[in-house]
C-alpha cells in the first residue's frame, strides 16, 4: 500500500538547551482582541467559586520563521512575511473564567478542540454535545466550575473550511460554528497527494478533495477502488470519472463493488496552508495567557491576585509559583483527534515555549491510541486518521508509539514521545487514557511495548512522569453506530473515569497527592496477545473480528506487532478499569463493531463499539456494581459523587 505524500517533517528542537530557572523574556508576540465578555449560564453560581463569564476573542499572532523553536514548522519559511520578517495569522479563542479572582484556582485547563468543537462538557456529569464557538459547555453538575478552573479553547486546525467537520455524520446532531484558525497559504507549491472516499451508501458518486487540483487532466491522476483495506487496488479507467472542478470528482461506481468500497484518487495538489502553525498557535497563546500582564492585553492577568490554590472542596492550599503570572499550573486535555494532537505536540517539541518555559505542566490525551496527527506536513489533513478500513495509511500512525525512548527494530530509529521535552526539561506529567476500542483501531497495544535484543516485543516501563489507563469495554464513541455496522451500539459512558482522572491530575500537578497507579494490559501478565492468538468465547449471534488496525510498515518484510487485550468468558477484556456496568455486566461490552453485508463485511465498522446481550446475565447486578464502584473510589479512579448508591 502506498504511503501518503509528503511525509511529516520533524522539528529541529532536540539540541535546544534546558530552560533557565527564570524566564524574563517576553512571550511570543500575541495580540488578543476581545470581542465580547458575557455572563456564563445566565449568572449561575457554582459553590464557593461563584459565577463565571465567557470571553470571546481573536488572537492575532506573529511568528519568526528563523527562530530555533519554529524551524521545524513545515513551509513556514516559504510563507508570506510582514516587513519585519514575521509571519502573521490568527485563531479564535474562547475562555470561561471565574468572575471573582479571589475564588479562582490558579489552574488553566486547555481543552484541545476536536475539529473546531469543544468536548470538555462531557466532564460535567458526562453531558457532552459538540460545543461550538459561541456555545458555553453544558454546565451539568458543574464539576469543572466547582474546581475553580479557567477553561480555554482556541483554533488550531487550519483546514476546517476544506471539508466536513466530522469524518462521519452524526444523526440528529447539527454542527456548530467552529473554533477555527486562519493560516497563510503558500501559493504555487505543488505535490502529489491522495484522497480517499467511502460512500457507505449505494447512491454517492462525488468525491470532495481537501486540496485543489493543480492539474485536472485525468491522464495525470489516478483513481482506484478496492473492496477492503487489505485488497489490491483496481484502476478505474479515465472514462469512468472526471474532475467537476478543482476540488470535486464524479465517478461511475463499478457494479461489483458494495457500499463500503474504498475509492482513492492520487493527484497533484496546489497552494498548501502552513498547517504546522496549529502547534505554534497553542504554544504561544497559552504562554501568553500564563505570563502576560494586563498592560500586554491579557484578560486573565487579574487572576494573579488569587491568594491560594483552592481545591474542589474550597480548601486554600499554598499556591506554587505565586507571582509568576495568573496561573501556577496549565493542564491540556484532548480526546480522539485532540488526544492525537497532544501526543504530536509533545513529540515535536512544542511544549517548550520560545522563552524556554514549559507550556503545559500536565496532559491528558485520551482515546488516541498509538497514533499522532497528520498536521505538520505539506498538504496536511489533520482531520484524517488511520483506521482498519478507512484511510489506513494516513501519516501519524508509525514509530514512535511509546513515551519511553527506545530503538525501533523495524526502522532502526531511536526515539520516543518524550525525547525532545526531556532534552529541554519541559516534559509534563501525563495521563494516557484509552478504551478497549483503541486496541483494535488505534494501535494502543504498542503504547507500552518495547523490544528485546532479538526484536521480540516486550513490556516497557512507562516513564516516571507518565501513567496509563485502559477503560475496559468502552467504545471510542459511546452510544454511536452506523447503518454500516452489524451490531447494536455500545452505550458505555467512560466520562466518570475521566472526571476522576482530571481531579487526580489537579492533585498531582499541585503536588498534593501521587497519581493512581497505571492500569494497563501487559504481555507478561497475559493480558495482551497477538490477534492471531486471541481466544474468544462463543456467544450467540456474535462474530469476532479477524482484523484490527496495524501501522503500515515502511520496511518490506518488517512489521510492528498487532496486539489486542485478552477476554473473559463474557467477551470482556481482562485488563483495565472495569466501571460498574462492566464489572457486573448484563451484556458483552465491545470496543469494536463489524461492517455488515453490503458494507465491506468483516472489516471493522468506523470508530464504533458494540454491545450484545449475554445468554445468562449474572444475578445481584446492583449490589455487585455498587461494590465495584466503591473499590474504584478507593483507588481514586471514580469520584465518590459518581458511585451508584
Amino acid at each position: 500500500m502506498r504511503r501518503f505524500a509528503p511525509l511529516v517533517a520533524l522539528p529541529l528542537l532536540a539540541a535546544l538547551p534546558a530552560p533557565a530557572a527564570a524566564h524574563p523574556a517576553a512571550p511570543a508576540p500575541v495580540r488578543l482582541e476581545v470581542l465580547s465578555r458575557t455572563p456564563a449560564w445566565e449568572g449561575r453560581s457554582f459553590g464557593q467559586v461563584g459565577a463565571y463569564e465567557q470571553i470571546r476573542a481573536v488572537a492575532h499572532l506573529r511568528i519568526d520563521p528563523l527562530a530555533p523553536a519554529n524551524r521545524g514548522i513545515v513551509d513556514l519559511a516559504r510563507a508570506p512575511r510582514e516587513q519585519d520578517g514575521r509571519v502573521a495569522y490568527d485563531v479564535d479563542v474562547v475562555i470561561l473564567r471565574p468572575v471573582s479572582p479571589a475564588h479562582a484556582r490558579p489552574v488553566l485547563l486547555y481543552d484541545v478542540v476536536n475539529r473546531g468543537m469543544k468536548l470538555l462538557g462531557m466532564l460535567n456529569a458526562g453531558q457532552g454535545g459538540f460545543g461550538g464557538l459561541g456555545d458555553p459547555i453544558p454546565p451539568g453538575d458543574g464539576l469543572l466550575m466547582r474546581q475553580g478552573l479557567t477553561m480555554v479553547w482556541s483554533g488550531w486546525q487550519g483546514d476546517l473550511a476544506n471539508g466536513p467537520a466530522m469524518p462521519v455524520a452524526v444523526p440528529g446532531v447539527a454542527m456548530p460554528k467552529l473554533v477555527a484558525a486562519r493560516f497563510p497559504v503558500v501559493p504555487g507549491l505543488t505535490a502529489r497527494v491522495s484522497s480517499e472516499t467511502i460512500f457507505d451508501n449505494t447512491t454517492g458518486t462525488r468525491m470532495t478533495l481537501a486540496w485543489p487540483a493543480a492539474d485536472r487532466d485525468p491522464a495525470h491522476a489516478g483513481l482506484t477502488v478496492r473492496a477492503r483495506a487489505a485488497d489490491a487496488p483496481r484502476v478505474l479507467p479515465a472514462t469512468d470519472w472526471h474532475f467537476d472542478d478543482a476540488t470535486h470528482v464524479t465517478l461511475a461506481r463499478p457494479a461489483d463493488m458494495d457500499a463500503g468500497a474504498i475509492y482513492r484518487l492520487e493527484y497533484t495538489a496546489r497552494d498548501p496552508r502552513v498547517m504546522g502553525l496549529g502547534f505554534a498557535a497553542t504554544r504561544d497563546l497559552v504562554a501568553f495567557l500564563r505570563r502576560a500582564s494586563a498592560a500586554q492585553g491579557n484578560p486573565l492577568a487579574d487572576l494573579a491576585a488569587a491568594p491560594c490554590d483552592r481545591d474542589g472542596q474550597g480548601r486554600c492550599n499554598p499556591r506554587p509559583g505565586h507571582g509568576t503570572g495568573p496561573f501556577s499550573t496549565a493542564i491540556a486535555i484532548g480526546g480522539s483527534q485532540s488526544g492525537r494532537y497532544l501526543r504530536d505536540f509533545l513529540w515535536q517539541g512544542f511544549n517548550r515555549a520560545p522563552d524556554g518555559s514549559r507550556v503545559f505542566d500536565g496532559m491528558i490525551p485520551y482515546i488516541a491510541g498509538g497514533r499522532r496527527t497528520f498536521t505538520n506536513a505539506r498538504f496536511a489533513e489533520p482531520g484524517r486518521f488511520s483506521r482498519q478500513h478507512e484511510d489506513h495509511d494516513v501519516p501519524g500512525f508509525d514509530f514512535p508509539f511509546t513515551y519511553a525512548t527506545l530503538t525501533d527494530p523495524v526502522t532502526g530509529r531511536r526515539d520516543g514521545l518524550l525525547a525532545r521535552c526531556t532534552a529541554t526539561g519541559t516534559c509534563p506529567r501525563l495521563f494516557h487514557v484509552d478504551t478497549s476500542a483503541e486496541f483494535w483501531q488505534a494501535g494502543a497495544g504498542l503504547v507500552g511495548i518495547g523490544w528485546d535484543r532479538a526484536g521480540a516485543p516486550r513490556d516497557v516501563a512507562f516513564p516516571a512522569n507518565v501513567r496509563a489507563y485502559m477503560i475496559t469495554g468502552a467504545p471510542h464513541a459511546p452510544g454511536f453506530a452506523s447503518p454500516a455496522c452489524q451490531y447494536p451500539a455500545n452505550p458505555l459512558n467512560y466520562a466518570p473515569a475521566l472526571r476522576a482522572l482530571l481531579v487526580a491530575m489537579l492533585d498531582w500537578t499541585g503536588n498534593r497527592a501521587a497519581p493512581p497507579a497505571s492500569v494497563w494490559p501487559s504481555l507478561a501478565g497475559g493480558q495482551l496477545v497477538p490477534l492471531a492468538r486471541l481466544r474468544t468465547p462463543s456467544l450467540p449471534g456474535l462474530e469476532w473480528p479477524a482484523v484490527a488496525n496495524a501501522p503500515t510498515s515502511p520496511v518490506p518484510g518488517r512489521d510492528w506487532p498487532l496486539l489486542v487485550p485478552t477476554v473473559d468468558g463474557d467477551g470482556i477484556d481482562n485488563a483495565g478499569i472495569h466501571l460498574p456496568d462492566v464489572a457486573a455486566p448484563d451484556g458483552a461490552y465491545l470496543g469494536w463493531n463489524l461492517r455488515k453485508p453490503g458494507y465491506a463485511p468483516g472489516d471493522l465498522c468506523l470508530i464504533f463499539g458494540a454491545k450484545v446481550p449475554l445468554p445468562r446475565p449474572a444475578a445481584d447486578l446492583p449490589a455487585r456494581r455498587a461494590a465495584a464502584a466503591q473499590a474504584l473510589v478507593k483507588d481514586r479512579l471514580l469520584l465518590a459523587e459518581d458511585a451508584p448508591h
